[in-house]
């Protein structure tokens, strides 16, 4: 029986024209009306996972209380004020309130980069509504919508498939069965699952909450932010935190046996153990994760978890797809071979246009063409046999005139040469030019004809197989080059970063794309899929290893690329994968960073970690410079806060052991903490990058965050500023023998020396006068203002009377002199440390 158009709806080769398949579909199914998507979206709402509700401004501002370091500030106001300490009570109410105020401040921040982010996320779909195609985000889809699903896309709903086109879904996010089921007409199809092949019009059925993985899901949230960079802190702020209540109890219990006074020891202590704490450090690093997102953002790249964020910068070798991500992923004819009318006529009649390459041909055929108009009916097609990798070619059988019908066939050049009936030496001619073509990079699809009886209206393969086409000629197509890419590769190259080219394409296609790339391949760095299927891990692994120069890997199928990811990812590499389409889905979910162009396919963007917006392999050199830029920075506010924790606790710690009185009240430490710790931290999240930060090697993924240079720092800054300042006590103490003098010293010490060396700590990589020091304005007028902050209570009799502080006069000198001398420190240490830094 002829096998009719009308049987197959939806089938791409139901038209040429892909505006006609669409004006087909369109006339069958009008869709739903505005109203009537209105009045489903109130009764039904959105089509949206349940997920937890975004906390409120209130929530997060209560949520900011739930702190130790809160519950021993409340402890301490109550303790000052039974005592009538009011001085005290008031600086620590001060402290309390600050340090809940810039909790708030910054998580608030966190959160709505967060919110910003996830809005960018949503997806669209194309939908038939009121007799026309529109493309929505998926969350405004309603029962009832017709929806048009292609490969590669993720199923937005719980629909029924009303028609459908060798249509396969593959359901493993419900079943856990890789394998693609295949999804006839009036097969329900589910929220999730992925179009493995094939296309289908499904109308929805049910949305949100009442699809399938809307019950299993219904506390699932798309953005967590207990990363790992993020437990590790929390565990070593958790460690660190007894230890600073471990020295303040023991300064306590020293005080007590010192017989200094019970009230004012306890105090201090207390001042001590707020001070020493670094509470704002898994909220700023929250904040320079959100804030390193936006920035990727401006820069056209979506990051899609904070995870993603924290390990960009520490990318170690780039893997790329040729085809989409190298290139446009736009083929374009660029060659002929045959007659040019023959070619264009059977190019624009026996097409599908469900391959870029066959959309580019039709392309060509038009622009060949005189006219287009009504050769689909002229020339009717009665049936046709798809592409299929195994048979390599596609045929359609076509009314060619009131006495004859023809078949054409297309499909790989060397297939179809041998059906064709020609003498031997016409056909090598022939295969040397498909030589030629191939050699220029050129993807190529021949084309062929026979004359087929009237008396049967079908097509078999048998009919196929027996050959005596008639040649018509060769396409020759080419995908251009990216304008961008080159540049960017000479960037990645320069920051250290390993290139390996992973592709399912012809390696003599891949070279040539890299030879104009600047980027020449030698023949033992060239690997076939069939020689990757070959090895065992060790083996794959060692001659990756062995190898550092750029690599290519072709013709590789989805589980051969899966291998080299492996094997890269068991040799300690930190991968970031680039690929596109359906067949990148299982090596961009093993790799650390998996990066998909704007135009990918759902299932390949489901799986991504970065969608470049706009398609830009730039894109990905941005983002992996803003994640080492976040990495600098996250570092810099943990060397900050910590060398900035003990330096209290071992001047004081000193006065106690040469018994002398302690060096500096609750009010004063308390003061200090809110002038230096808060605001140069909460500055230092959104510290601009360092220029020369792609010309270091990616850092060691196995080192700890905290190195043993951070530390030898840390404790050097520690050490100088405890004893400078207990120095600086005992000389105004000795000379004047006038506490609260000596203590103003102290005071006026430990405010200034950490406003002094955080422009030492923001450039650790280099030298203080390598790169602007004062490029972050933010940093600039929080160190402004904690200098004038630090001098008020000395020029203001009130506030000084209130803190107890009284002018120092010329002791100035020595506490700017003090500072200076410890920045000079840090910065030497920094020149001798300079190898270690990573």
């Amino acid at each position: 029986m002829p096998h009719k158009t009308v049987q197959i709806p939806l089938i791409k080769a139901l038209s040429v024209n892909k505006s006609a398949r669409l004006d087909d579909l369109v006339k069958k199914h009008r869709g739903l009306t505005n109203s009537e998507v209105i009045s489903l979206t109130k009764t039904y709402g959105t089509n949206a996972l349940p997920e937890a509700p975004t906390p409120s401004s209130f929530q997060i501002f209560i949520r900011q209380f739930a702190s130790p370091l809160v519950y021993v500030l409340l402890v301490a106001l109550l303790v000052t004020l039974f005592l009538g300490e009011f001085a005290d009570a008031t600086i620590i109410a001060a402290a309390l309130i600050l340090n809940t105020f810039l909790g708030f401040i910054q998580e608030s921040r966190a959160g709505h980069a967060l919110k910003a982010l996830k809005q960018m996320l949503q997806p669209e779909v194309s939908v038939i509504r009121g007799g026309h195609v529109k493309s929505i985000s998926t969350q405004d889809l309603v029962p009832s919508d017709i929806v048009i699903l292609n490969t590669g896309d993720k199923i937005p709903a719980d629909c029924l498939v009303i028609e459908s086109s060798r249509f396969y879904v593959t359901e493993a996010i419900l079943t856990g069965e890789s394998v693609p089921v295949p999804k006839p007409v009036d097969a329900s199809v589910f929220m999730g699952t992925v179009v493995s092949s094939g296309n289908a019009v499904v109308s929805v059925k049910s949305i949100g909450s009442n699809t399938e993985i809307g019950k299993i899901a219904r506390h699932v949230q798309d953005v967590g932010d207990d990363t790992p960079l993020k437990k590790q802190l929390s565990k070593f702020s958790t460690v660190l935190s007894k230890i600073v209540l471990a020295l303040t109890l023991f300064v306590f219990v020293l005080g007590l046996l010192f017989r200094h006074d019970p009230g004012e020891i306890f105090l201090t202590a207390v001042a001590l153990a707020v001070s020493a704490i670094p509470e704002g450090l898994l909220v700023a690093l929250t904040v320079i994760l959100a804030i390193g997102m936006q920035r990727v953002l401006r820069r056209q790249g979506l990051v899609r978890n904070l995870v993603s964020a924290e390990t960009l910068g520490s990318v170690t070798t780039i893997c790329t797809d040729k085809t989409g991500t190298l290139t446009q992923g736009k083929m374009q004819v660029v060659d002929y071979v045959g007659d040019s009318s023959s070619l264009a006529l059977q190019t624009y009649l026996a097409n599908d246009m469900d391959d870029p390459m066959l959309v580019a041909a039709s392309n060509w055929a038009v622009n060949h063409l005189n006219n287009v108009e009504g050769l689909s009916d002229e020339f009717l097609r009665l049936d046709s046999l798809p592409f299929s990798s195994s048979t390599q070619y596609f045929a359609s059988l076509h009314k060619f005139s009131k006495d004859t019908n023809v078949i054409f066939i297309n499909g790989a050049p060397e297939v179809i040469l041998e059906l064709c009936k020609m003498p031997s030496r016409e056909q090598q001619g022939i295969l040397d030019t498909i030589n030629t073509l191939s050699n220029k990079g050129y993807r190529l699809i021949a084309y062929a004809q026979k004359p087929k009886k009237l008396d049967n209206l079908s097509l078999n393969p048998q009919e196929i197989v027996k050959g005596n086409f008639n040649w018509v000629g060769i396409l020759a197509f080419s995908d251009p080059i990216r304008p961008d890419v080159k540049n960017s590769l000479q960037i990645v190259q320069q920051a250290g970063i390993r290139l390996l080219v992973i592709t399912g394409d012809y390696a003599q296609t891949a070279v040539s794309v890299l030879t104009e790339l600047g980027i020449e391949i030698e023949p033992k760095n060239v690997l076939l899929g069939s020689d990757i299927a070959k090895k065992t891990p060790k083996q794959l692994q060692s001659l990756i290893a062995n190898n550092r120069s750029t690599m290519l890997f072709a013709r590789t199928k989805p589980e051969q690329k899966l291998q080299v990811i492996t094997a890269l990812k068991d040799m300690g590499e930190v991968i970031a994968m680039m690929g596109d389409g359906v067949n990148d889905a299982p090596a961009l979910a093993k790799s650390d960073i998996g990066i998909v162009v704007g135009d990918a396919t759902d299932v390949a963007k489901e799986t991504a970690d970065l969608v470049l917006l706009d398609s830009s392999f730039s894109t990905i050199v941005a983002a992996i410079e803003e994640g080492r830029g976040i990495f600098d920075n996250i570092r810099k506010v943990i060397l900050y806060l910590l060398a900035d924790s003990f330096q209290a606790i071992v001047a004081i710690l000193l006065a106690l052991i040469s018994s002398v009185p302690v060096v500096a009240s609750a009010s004063h430490i308390l003061w200090v903490n809110l002038v230096s710790d808060g605001f140069p931290s909460l500055a230092l999240t959104v510290d601009p990058k360092s220029p020369n930060i792609m010309s270091r090697s990616p850092r060691d993924p196995h080192k700890q965050l905290i190195s043993t240079w951070m530390l030898k720092l840390i404790v050097l800054v520690s050490l100088l500023s405890g004893f400078g300042t207990f120095a600086l006590f005992l000389l105004a103490y000795n000379a004047t023998s006038n506490l609260a003098i000596a203590r103003s010293v102290a005071f006026a010490s430990l405010g200034i020396i950490s406003l002094t060396y955080v422009f030492s700590i923001k450039n650790f990589h280099t030298s203080f006068w390598r790169e602007n020091p004062f490029n972050n304005w933010w940093l600039n007028i929080s160190v402004t203002v904690g200098l004038f902050l630090q001098l008020v209570p000395f020029v203001s009799p009130p506030i000084g009377k209130f803190l107890n502080v009284v002018p120092i006069g010329f002791y100035w000198l020595y506490v700017l002199l003090l500072g200076l001398v410890i920045f000079f420190v840090v910065e030497i240490t920094k020149h001798f440390l300079a190898t270690q830094v990573d």
